[in-house]
């Protein structure tokens, strides 16, 4: 894959030669773009011995394309990024964690080159990365480095080098620069690593080095034998930065907690942006690059304007003064000393290194060296003015290399040019000459392409061959995701929630508690067990509330409260509850009957079940460039089974926005192209159309699939032949908008719907698309499910998939709320376009919107500023949206159309003003429009100073901007439900029915009512007391954080349940195993009792209690045999027949476990294989 042999054949070029004779010293150089990378690859030829390199771009996107390319060109040669922070250097927030690892990495490379010159060393960096001034010492400091079954380790002096080091300690590690210590096990998320790492201990020995995954907290197959831990912070909080930060706290009295933090050695939020006052000095890049280091400047005239505008946004930051809602309300502190410095500055600071330009300008003075090369000609989009092109040049003896970075595409230019009769060859890499005639094909990645007459050759990269303007820049390599088992997610209940008893009603949850429970009798045994305390309301009035202790294994009886503001607690064992519960039963018995009459058409009729996958599938599914989520293969697995099983698909994938839905839709879709069926997708707008035709052609390239769209962007001539095409069945896919469900479409053989963004089609849209789909699978996507939809998934009608795993290297959104400000607006818009992205600038009136967009025009002069409403003609509507799409505008001000889900991975910054007038779920959707690559983006919120806000609206800008966690989107639908009132979700009649019994208990309800009348209804489960004398809970020195005993619980809990897997224990204590360490006695008992607990549901019994010195067992009958049976095997033993009651004296002297394996051979003697007819036979 790589374009090594390029440069030889480049270097025969009289040209170059003469080029190259200048690259001993300084130099300026002059070619056109495409020979940029390739002149810094064989100037690092023409030089003497190893070489070291600095490579500065203009721009961060620019930067990454420089690297790919060196890395095609110049495989030997080490490549690093020296990334930028995405923060600025007075903001108070601190650059991630991953970004600072890398750039320590780099810096440390660099360091360890100096001592030791072996190979060429290329670092690359974006402008803003190589002006801003650094810390001087980062790289003096030493990573923390445990090796396998390395000795001599003390776990607290780890600990403690961890938090100088700045990684902050958790009880559950999530996201790099988090450790978690428990007992002799260290979890730590490396800054540059991929995956944690878990440590485990022996004493002062590493043991074992194992990665895991974040999502379920499993351990990944992978050994490794050792892990480097970077610094994650660029300010390292040494004695005298604390000292100095003390002395500064009487000096600046709006920074004293910050700096008192500091002072005490506490690493917090934004602390970067006082280093110039902490530190005694900054230094520029160069202090850290290697005396024989070279510098090349690409582009130097835009690295200049670029460097011009990082000054004056940066002054531009400081005099808005920022009041931040979410985020340390202050204005940034004005401290000179840090800010960017000046490119002569770093050319001074440069000294006697070599010092390069490269520009694309051909200028006249005799100084700048020339290369004669030619840009290839622009073919304006048309992809067969590129062809053309190519196929004159082989005709006329020149060689021509087409780069692609997708296999698709080469394949694709293999076929476009083999039917134009011209010698196309599929290579790996360049063979060492090139033959004059031919055109080779490689996958790699250039920047751009070049002709050079004097050779003849000429080199195309993708952007030219196909007419594409957005590369897909924002990929990022496969990595492979695990399998996951159980997903982590703590039942996060704080003190003070309203938690549903299933039995006793609403109440408060104060604390987890350890209570000393005993048997009773003479000689009574006494053990611990942890319990759920919960405040009911007083039952007599002026006494304090009611208290009711929940055992730990009843944690299946309780839900979380989610409905009105605050309820009003239940009374304990009181008539309020058991009258709500009645009333929304028999609300919930109508409702059930309409679901089940919806549900049994469906499983009656007949659909097609679709074979299973085929070696095409896995190919096309191993061609995903990123990682799946473990959500993502899980759902894939599930829409796989719904289209093999003979009954028709019905499911509905909620997933927050950009979590990779499409690539669901992909595999499906292929999956029923395969088994010989058509497939039609309907988007909402015809720009998502355009956006899912891209990515399905990417993703279908080189397989035989026929794709067509169907939207107002077809010519009538090319609609027709797609219907055509439909009705005859040669076009397998067709993605279209509602056209698709207008008269006269008929398709052939439809096997499969996909509707996008579900909540935006109307009734008559889903009545024409239930005559499609009696028996046609159907997959409907979504991010935020209207309440109907929401229903019927919750209830079990239609299935139901969730992706909620963010994927890798997102970031949360930064959301500030707050008054709008012209200085705020300006800044804000600065600072998106540094980096190069773009802005969406929400204004919902269409009135003024021309009128804002011309303010903004004169706030940001150097912004070319685009509007989109719904009134304009759609034509040009559309021509606005893809032209945003295509980076022609750096802000685009419109109406709230853009909340569809559009994909543009450029916009990184979203200001909504009046944001206090719109709904939550419309807050959602919209800020979900940034933040979908993996620059940081920012989400302002602005409302009018001088118009009070109402309270709702308080409340909804209160919800959004503490939910601004990535997969925010099912609770901000659950928050919109409370702040409606929740009858929403499910009509009218049902409003008080939920706000009285709380949602998950309603859901809960109405799916028992719809499987009674599916007639699979399940026995009313008895509440079984299980009470034994032995010491069975989890240790608080097992595990330490309350959340996570919950949450081990609430497994337990959850694998006991009679209709869960017989394995389900033994994984919950594999995973218990792998992520806390051996099980300690109590724990393995705890599982023991589960087991038990378990065969005595099943068995329907309703008490297994010890009482003094006997075994208790109610609730079912014992025939005479088995009577028998009792007497005999148990001497002393009693049966009452009326009460159904057996007594069993108790083994004397027996130990926990012992107790644990009798009890349960008394079930098995006196109960087993009589389980079923029981009940009846009394």
């Amino acid at each position: 894959m790589s374009l090594e042999r390029l440069i030889p054949a480049l270097s025969r070029a009289r040209t170059l030669q003469h080029a190259l004779e200048s690259a001993r010293t300084s130099a300026d150089f002059s070619a056109v773009e495409g020979l940029r990378v390739p002149l810094l690859a064989s100037i690092l030829d023409a030089r003497e011995g190893p070489q070291c390199l600095l490579a500065i771009a203009s721009t961060g996107r620019e930067a990454d394309a420089v690297r790919e390319a060196l890395a095609a060109v110049a495989p030997h040669a080490i490549v690093l990024d020296l990334p930028a922070w995405e923060t600025l250097p007075h903001e108070r927030l601190s650059p991630s964690a991953e970004t600072v690892g890398r750039r320590i990495r780099t810096l440390r490379t660099l360091r360890d080159w100096e001592a030791a010159p072996e190979g060429d060393l290329v670092v690359v960096a974006s402008v803003r990365a190589a002006l801003q001034p650094l810390v001087p010492g980062l790289t003096e400091v030493e990573p923390v480095v445990l090796r396998r079954a390395g000795r001599g380790y003390d776990l607290a002096q780890v600990t403690s080098r961890l938090i100088d080091l700045a990684y902050s300690r958790v009880d559950m590690v999530t996201r790099r620069g988090e450790f978690a210590v428990r007992g002799g096990i260290l979890d730590v998320f490396a800054a540059v690593a991929e995956h944690p790492v878990r440590v485990e201990f022996f004493g002062d020995e590493v043991e074992q080095l194992r990665e895991f995954s974040v999502a379920d907290q499993r351990s990944l197959p992978t050994e490794i034998d050792v892990v480097e831990l970077p610094p994650t912070r660029e300010l390292l909080l040494t004695p005298a930065v604390r000292q100095r930060a003390r002395e500064m706290e009487h000096e600046f009295p709006s920074l004293a907690q910050l700096l008192a933090k500091i002072g005490e050695g506490i690493p917090v939020e934004g602390m970067e942006s006082l280093a110039p006052a902490l530190v005694d000095r900054l230094v520029p890049l160069t202090h850290y690059l290697p005396a024989r280091a070279a510098i090349a400047v690409l582009s130097p005239e835009r690295v200049a304007s670029r460097a011009v505008s990082l000054l004056e946004t940066n002054r531009e930051f400081l005099t808005a003064a920022w009041h931040a809602a979410t985020v340390g309300a202050e204005a940034p502190i004005d401290l000179d000393g840090g800010d960017f410095v000046t490119v002569m500055g770093l050319r001074e600071a440069a000294g006697a290194r070599d010092w390069f330009t490269i520009s694309a300008f051909d200028a006249d003075d005799p100084e700048v060296v020339r290369i004669d090369a030619v840009e290839p000609p622009g073919f304006s989009g048309r992809s067969d003015g590129a062809v053309d092109h190519v196929v004159d040049r082989v005709r006329a003896g020149w060689t021509m290399i087409v780069v692609a970075a997708g296999h698709g595409l080469v394949e694709r230019a293999a076929d476009v040019l083999a039917e134009h009769e011209v010698a196309a060859r599929i290579v790996d890499e360049l063979p060492e000459t090139l033959e004059p005639g031919v055109a080779y094909l490689v996958q790699a990645q250039v920047e751009h392409g070049f002709e050079l007459p004097e050779l003849k050759l000429g080199l195309l990269s993708e952007t030219e061959f196909y007419g594409r303007s957005v590369g897909y820049d924002s990929r990022q390599p496969k990595k492979l995701a695990s399998r996951r088992t159980n997903v982590v997610d703590p039942l996060q209940l704080k003190a003070g929630d309203y938690v549903v008893h299933a039995t006793h009603g609403i109440g408060r949850f104060l604390e987890l508690v350890q209570r000393e429970v005993s048997t009773g009798g003479r000689n009574a045994v006494k053990s611990q067990r942890e319990f759920l305390l919960i405040e009911y309301a007083p039952s007599k009035r002026g006494y304090p509330g009611d208290k009711l202790y929940v055992p730990t294994d009843q944690l299946d009886l309780l839900s979380r409260y989610v409905g009105g503001e605050a309820p009003t607690l239940s009374k304990m064992g009181g008539s309020d509850w058991a009258a709500a519960k009645g009333k929304a039963r028999r609300a919930v018995r109508d409702i059930a009957v309409e679901l089940v009459k919806l549900y049994s058409a469906r499983m009656s009729s007949r659909g097609f079940a679709f074979p299973p996958d085929t070696p095409w599938q896995r190919e096309l599914e191993e061609a995903f460039p990123f990682v799946e989520t473990p959500d993502q293969l899980t759902t894939i697995d599930e829409v796989k089974r719904d289209m093999e099983s003979p009954i028709p698909m019905d499911r509905l994938l909620a997933g927050d926005v950009g979590y990779g839905k499409t690539e669901v839709a992909v595999r499906a879709a292929f999956k029923a192209v395969q088994g010989g069926k058509q497939v039609a997708m309907i988007v909402p707008t015809t720009l998502l159309v355009k956006q899912h035709l891209e990515t399905f052609a990417e993703r279908f390239a080189g397989f035989p699939v026929h794709l067509r769209a169907l939207s107002r962007f077809q010519s009538d001539s090319e609609a027709k032949d797609t219907i055509e095409g439909l009705a005859r069945g040669t076009v397998d896919v067709v993605i279209g908008t509602h056209r698709i469900l207008s008269q006269g479409i008929a398709f052939k053989d439809l096997g499969l719907v996909i509707i996008d963004e579900e909540q935006r089609f109307g009734v008559e849209h889903k009545d024409a698309l239930k005559k499609l789909k009696t028996n046609v699978d159907v997959l409907a996507m979504s991010a935020t499910p209207i309440p109907r939809t929401l229903e019927m998934a919750v209830t079990g009608i239609r299935e139901m998939s969730t992706l909620a795993t963010p994927p890798e290297d997102r970031h949360p959104i930064l959301t500030f709320v707050g008054q709008y400000s012209d200085k705020q607006v300006a800044a804000a818009i600065h600072r998106e376009m540094l980096r190069e992205g773009q802005v969406f600038y929400v204004h919902n009136r269409v009135a003024s919107i021309q009128r804002v967009a011309s303010h903004l025009a004169e706030l940001v002069p150097d912004a070319r500023i685009a509007v989109a409403h719904g009134q304009m003609s759609e034509s040009l509507l559309e021509q606005v949206m893809v032209d945003f799409w295509e980076r022609k505008f750096d802000v685009l001000v419109s109406t709230t159309i853009i909340e569809t889900g559009l994909d543009v991975a450029n916009a990184n910054t979203l200001i909504i003003d009046r944001a206090d007038k719109y709904g939550l779920s419309q807050l959602h959707q919209l800020r979900g429009r940034v933040g979908r690559g993996r620059e940081r983006a920012y989400a302002y919120f602005l409302y009018d100073e001088s118009k009070p806000l109402t309270e709702t609206a308080h409340d909804r800008l209160q919800t959004i901007a503490a939910n601004s966690d990535l997969g925010g989107g099912m609770q901000i639908a659950l928050k919109d439900l409370e702040i409606r009132g929740a009858g929403n979700l499910l009509g009218a009649e049902q409003a008080g029915h939920i706000a009285g019994v709380g949602f998950d208990l309603y859901l809960r309800m109405i799916g028992e009512a719809v499987s009674v009348f599916r007639g699979d209804a399940a026995e009313e489960q008895t509440e079984l007391r299980l009470e034994l004398p032995v010491d069975a809970h989890i240790p608080e020195d097992f595990i330490e954080s309350e959340r996570l005993r919950l949450e081990a619980y609430q497994k337990l809990s959850t694998a006991t349940a009679p209709a869960s897997d017989d394995a389900a224990l033994d994984a919950v204590l594999d995973e218990l195993a792998d992520r806390y360490g051996d099980p300690p006695a109590p724990v393995l008992t705890l599982l023991a009792v589960s087991r038990l607990r378990r065969t005595a549901q099943k068995l329907g019994l309703s008490d297994v209690v010890v009482m003094g010195t006997n075994l208790r067992l109610v609730g079912l009958d014992l025939p005479d045999s088995r009577q028998l049976r009792l007497q005999r095997m148990y001497p002393g033993s009693k049966w009452f027949g009326q009460q159904r009651v057996a007594t069993v004296p108790l083994p004397s002297g027996a130990s926990d476990d012992d107790l644990v394996a009798w009890v349960g051979q008394v079930l098995t003697n006196l109960y087993a294989s009589e389980s079923a007819p029981a009940p009846s036979s009394a």
